[in-house]
Order: C-alpha cells, then structure tokens, then sequence
C-alpha cells in the first residue's frame, strides 16, 4: 500500500510518552463460520499472528505459576484482571480484540483473544511495541495497573521498563491508595495524557462487530485492519490541530493551577519552596 506507514503515530515517533491497551470484547466471531486457509490482504499488518500469540501465551504459562480468580483492587472485581483463562469452550473462537493505542488515538496495534482478557495480552503487545519503537515507552495505560504491573515484575525480568499508569477515569474505582500510586493524574512526566485512548477508538472499531461475527476469520481481520486504517487517516489528517488546541488548553490550565497554588501559599503563609516539594513527597 505505496509503503505508507498506517499504524504509527506522526506526534509519538520515535519516543512514545504513553501507549494505552485494553480489551474490545464486542470483535467476536463464530466458530461455526465457514472459513479458508487463505490469507488476508493485510495479514499481520494490524492484528499480529494468532500462532505467535498462541504460543508467547503457552510460553508464559508453562514458565510461571498463576494466580486464578479475577483481581480484586478495593471493593471492585475486575474481570479483565486475570493472571490465567483457561481456553474457552463457548461457540465462539475469536473472543474479542486486545487494542494497543497512543495518547493521540492512532491505533498502533491489536490482537485477537482467545482467552478473555488476562495479562498476557498486554505484555505480547508490549513486547512487540518495545521491538517495533526505534526510541522509548515511558508510560503503558491499562485499567488495572495495579494488578498488571506486580504481575510484570514477576514473570517477565528481561521486559523493558515502563512506568506504570492506571488511566484515569478507571482509577475512580479503585481504592484510593491505589489511585494515587498508581493513577495517571499523580504521574510525573503524563501532562495531560487519559489513559483511556482505547475507549475513543471501541465505539468507532464496533460499528463493523456485528458483520465481523459471520464473517471469515481472514474477511474479519480485513475489515478490521480497513477499518483501523480509515480511523488513522482521519486522525492524522486533524493531528496539527488538536495539538495546537490541547497546547493552549494545557497552557489554560497551567495557568489557572499556578494562581490556585499562589493563593494557597499566601493562605497557609509559605514562602519556601521546598517545604510544598516536601509535603507532595509525604504525601
């Protein structure tokens, strides 16, 4: 395709602040569909090889001891927290789409799930964007950090390091403990980034999940990936001008937080600096 560049964002190359990955549990499809070994026209170029997730998940399985149960952060349950899923044994095949996307909505890449959500599914994706990305990852979003990152440190030594980051609509669920350690909003370095990227992208990407359930598994991937094109073009068409909007938005803000904290530090009668650093660390 003209070797054009579909799923990289413009904005984030080489270094990449944030990457945003969740699950998309609408993008099923039947088991019973009558389906051919041919490939796809764009085979791998968005949803990577069933094969190669198949077996980094076999793989990570077999070399580690898992927690069973969904993970519990205050007092939500979280189903997408799950170290393990058995395969299952439903009429479907493909569960849904595990979506990775960056802080400016460009979809960067995806893969089909056979297992529900569990944690796997992001640390391939990371893996893979870690191997793709010439410069580096600071923050990886996902909606139970809390769960995702103990459970990173754990299986996987030779990962590269990212800062964990609970978006942060989701970390309202969370305990507040939780929230602050781990939320985006209490992140340095995150400016204004959400964490909740994917979540702009579902309700576009399930417009086609109806047709996709009876479709072949490589029409499916096809129309998807089309999809997920028409999606990135747009959004790289409009980039210019949502930066340029979200800088004086940021800079709006910035402005209205340094008069709030001016007011405070007169209210309270602190003149030194380093004893509001020193709070924040306390805190």
């Amino acid at each position: 395709m003209c070797q054009e560049e579909f799923f990289t964002c413009p904005a984030c190359t080489p270094d990449m602040l944030a990457v945003s990955v969740d699950g998309n549990r609408k993008h099923y499809r039947f088991k019973n569909i009558a389906t051919t070994e041919k490939r796809g026209l764009f085979d791998q170029l968005f949803i990577q090889s069933d094969v190669e997730v198949s077996g980094f998940v076999d793989f990570i399985h077999k070399n580690n001891n898992h927690v069973s149960g969904r993970g519990l952060c205050g007092a939500s349950h979280w189903t997408a927290a799950k170290e393990s899923s058995k395969k299952s044994s439903s009429k479907l095949d493909e569960e849904g789409l595990e979506i990775a996307v960056c802080r400016h909505g460009i979809l960067l890449m995806a893969l089909n799930m056979f297992r529900g959500e569990m944690f796997a599914y992001p640390l391939f994706l990371q893996k893979k964007l870690a191997e793709r990305s010439q410069g580096k990852i600071k923050f990886f979003c996902s909606d139970v950090a809390c769960k995702y990152f103990p459970y990173l440190q754990r299986v996987s030594k030779n990962c590269p390091e990212l800062q964990s980051f609970l978006s942060v609509m989701h970390a309202k669920a969370h305990s507040w403990k939780c929230e602050v350690k781990y939320g985006g909003a209490y992140q340095e370095g995150a400016g204004s980034t959400i964490g909740e990227e994917v979540e702009q992208v579902n309700s576009f990407l399930s417009r086609i999940a109806i047709t996709t359930k009876y479709m072949s598994k490589s029409g499916r991937a096809d129309m998807i990936t089309m999809q997920a094109m028409s999606w990135n073009k747009r959004k790289r068409l409009n980039l210019g001008q949502a930066l340029v909007h979200r800088y004086l938005k940021t800079q709006k803000a910035l402005q209205e937080q340094q008069c709030i904290l001016g007011a405070l530090k007169t209210e309270l009668e602190l003149h030194d600096d380093c004893v509001v650093h020193q709070w924040v660390s306390d805190v």
